[in-house]
């Protein structure tokens, strides 16, 4: 018998892009459960959210990617939670490689491994979440920060009770769940969504996501 299947959406400000990603998502047969979590947007986000998802829980200010995923986590039913960026358009569809690597196999978590795109930045947050990881786990991986993954929900507890920060949640939950017995592998998936360049938007989005991560590793060494 199939796992139920939940998906998890965290979105500020993705007025230009949900719509797409939700009715893609909305296709597709293997999904039971579309939680969107508005994290304090001031545009339409939570109105088209509203429309094309199971449940949309609003954030009354903006308070980080690592709290928006937590506030959906605690809602979901399915046996598998399936986490994704809003801005995948249709390439959402390709969440189901995910859950099928889960489902056929004895991993509790998968995380997607993009295809390069263009006006990428330069990869400094790339390689410092790559050595951390390894330094902590033994583990290499290639998309340290990919926000695209499934894992069973059984895993939920441990997540919950940590305290991430922001955009070091990825990097910060997978040393979590190697270090607690989990087993995490990549694959390879065709999503595509909207890169960060070397223009002045993407040097701040980096900028902040260097602040939470060493907001994060701060707080993951009073535990090591």
């Amino acid at each position: 018998m199939k796992p139920s299947i939940s998906v998890v959406i965290p979105a500020c400000n993705e007025e230009e892009t949900i719509k797409r990603t939700l009715v893609t998502l909305n296709r597709c047969l293997w999904i039971d459960e579309l939680i969107v979590i508005d994290d304090g947007s001031s545009d339409d986000t939570y109105m088209i959210a509203e429309k094309y998802s199971d449940e949309v829980i609003r954030l009354p200010e903006n308070s980080g990617k690592a709290f928006a995923l937590k506030e959906g986590w605690k809602k979901v039913s399915g046996e598998i939670v399936l986490s994704l960026d809003a801005d995948l358009g249709m390439t959402a569809r390709e969440g189901e490689k995910l859950v099928e690597r889960l489902i056929f196999s004895d991993l509790d978590c998968v995380i997607a491994r993009l295809p390069l795109q263009k006006k990428s930045g330069f990869g400094i947050m790339k390689h410092r979440a790559q050595k951390l990881i390894f330094s902590q786990t033994g583990k290499w991986f290639e998309a340290p920060l990919s926000g695209q993954r499934a894992f069973r929900k059984k895993w939920l507890p441990l997540l919950l009770e940590k305290d991430y920060v922001g955009f070091g949640v990825e990097m910060a939950m997978t040393v979590d769940l190697i270090k607690a017995g989990a087993s995490v592998e990549e694959e390879d998936v065709c999503f595509f969504h909207r890169a960060t360049g070397k223009d002045i938007n993407g040097f701040f989005h980096r900028g902040r996501q260097w602040v939470d991560m060493e907001k994060t590793l701060w707080r993951m060494r009073a535990t090591w």
